[in-house]
């Protein structure tokens, strides 16, 4: 199957889905959040690969020019061998100067082979950094037609979810201070109940539970190894794209900060180009 096809194939699987979505309401808050933040981790993880494939193309391309350069070389230097040849079969050197030693011709011959298996070699070379190259062109236009969908995808769920001025439903990239660990909330609201997942620096994973009343958003952090070990409290701002607050821990081994203050925004698609938030424990 071509790239057009499947790409082809994909829109119109994004299209039945809207149209299933618009005509029956299928897609539930709680849904379209996972799927969502699942897509996003997908769509960080493009932005790396595909930054790691132009990395290479770039470098192919160096390689493609100097191999380039080197067979041009190469050839000047078979020319330059094959005119003396040419000369000392005729009996008399380039420069119209006595003949030259039959020995000589001997060595040029030998000169001659040796430089015809170097422009073998060459040629091999700059043939296979040239295949490299062009599937290189495949990979990345691949790769960008892939991430051009899935954005679509993102930004259908998107408007799937409830208005982001009452509502934490969403994605959000945390801070959790005095440590600074970064960490992705993944929440979804119904009426005033709010729940969801997690990933901290750790790496730690768990669930979340809480509600949203007059924007003061409380939750509880239950992590899959440490049980209930934190609660959040934060208040969501009148543009419902950031929560600022504080939060109190209840594992206090090993000498714990016992509280602190913490920060979310709530993650925005991006486009291919755009500046898209690394997944937890990257490195930043």
């Amino acid at each position: 199957m071509t790239r057009a096809a499947r790409a082809g194939l994909a829109l119109l699987g994004l299209g039945l889905l809207a149209s299933a979505a618009r005509a029956q309401d299928l897609v539930r808050s709680e849904d379209a959040i996972v799927a969502l933040f699942s897509l996003q981790s997908e769509f960080t993880v493009d932005v790396k690969v595909l930054a790691r494939l132009e990395d290479r193309y770039d470098g192919n391309r160096r390689d493609r020019a100097t191999a380039a350069q080197r067979m041009s070389g190469i050839y000047a230097d078979m020319e330059r061998l094959f005119d003396s040849y040419r000369a000392a079969r005729r009996g008399r050197s380039g420069d119209g100067g006595e003949p030259i030693d039959p020995r000589e011709i001997g060595r040029l011959e030998q000169l001659i082979e040796e430089k015809e298996i170097e422009l073998m070699v060459a040629e091999k070379a700059l043939i296979s950094l040239q295949d490299e190259g062009r599937r290189l062109r495949v990979e990345i236009r691949d790769k960008q037609e892939q991430m051009a969908i899935r954005l679509q995808q993102i930004e259908m769920l998107r408007a799937s979810l409830p208005t982001q001025r009452e509502s934490v439903t969403g994605i959000w990239d945390v801070t959790i201070l005095p440590g600074g660990e970064k960490g992705v909330f993944a929440l979804f609201q119904s009426g005033t109940v709010v729940s969801g997942q997690y990933v901290l620096d750790g790496p730690f994973r768990g669930s979340l539970d809480g509600t949203l009343i007059d924007r003061r958003l409380l939750l509880q952090r239950i992590d899959d190894r440490l049980g209930r070990s934190m609660d959040f409290s934060a208040f969501l701002s009148p543009d419902g794209q950031a929560l600022r607050g504080t939060w109190e821990n209840y594992d206090l081994a090993n000498g714990q900060t016992r509280t602190g203050s913490w920060a979310g925004n709530r993650r925005q698609a991006r486009g291919p180009e755009g500046d898209v938030p690394p997944a937890p424990g990257d490195g930043g």
